[in-house]
């Protein structure tokens, strides 16, 4: 299924597009700050945002990976980006998201993941989804919570493409 775009009552999550390259550099692959608890590393040229954002693009027709740009419909300004995929080592759905620190502390991270979450369910027909975070990322914690998902177990979470180990939590949703 080709990612859709989606809409909330502040936010439009569409798929990339490579017209993006500068403003997603700019707003959080650049900023180590917003890569420290991610699976990747902060980018130190827009080389590697652009190619990155061609690997998404490739991915929009995938049936096993939906990304969206995070995009706040008052300004069309560009806060992050949230995703679902089915992740190999767990046979589940898993969600992913981050976003620009200008983004930060408005709830748009739980918003946005609130109709991926609505998506997968009623579209993909999914029934469980999974979560990770470092325990050294509050905030992720507490987007989890409100999205309702539930602790299972601590587990290592890795970052910055396997350079950093953090104890980290899992957490299951049910829908």
């Amino acid at each position: 299924m080709i990612t859709p775009t989606l809409q909330t009552k502040r936010l439009i999550l569409r798929p990339f597009s490579k017209d993006d390259a500068q403003e997603v550099f700019n707003s959080w692959e650049s900023d180590p700050d917003v890569a420290k608890y991610m699976f990747w590393t902060s980018h130190s040229d827009i080389s590697k945002t652009i190619e990155w954002l061609a690997s998404e693009i490739e991915k929009i027709n995938s049936d096993d990976w939906y990304r969206w740009a995070f995009v706040l419909k008052e300004s069309g300004k560009l806060l992050g980006t949230g995703l679902i995929y089915f992740d190999d080592e767990y046979k589940k759905f898993e969600i992913g998201y981050n976003l620009g620190k200008h983004a930060w502390g408005y709830g748009y991270a739980t918003e946005a993941m609130m109709e991926v979450i609505r998506f997968a369910k009623d579209e993909l027909g999914i029934t469980e989804i999974i979560g990770r975070h470092a325990k050294e990322n509050p905030a992720s914690e507490k987007v989890m919570k409100k999205l309702g998902f539930q602790y299972v177990k601590d587990i290592p979470y890795e970052c910055n493409a396997g350079t950093k180990i953090y104890e980290g939590k899992e957490y299951v949703l049910k829908l």
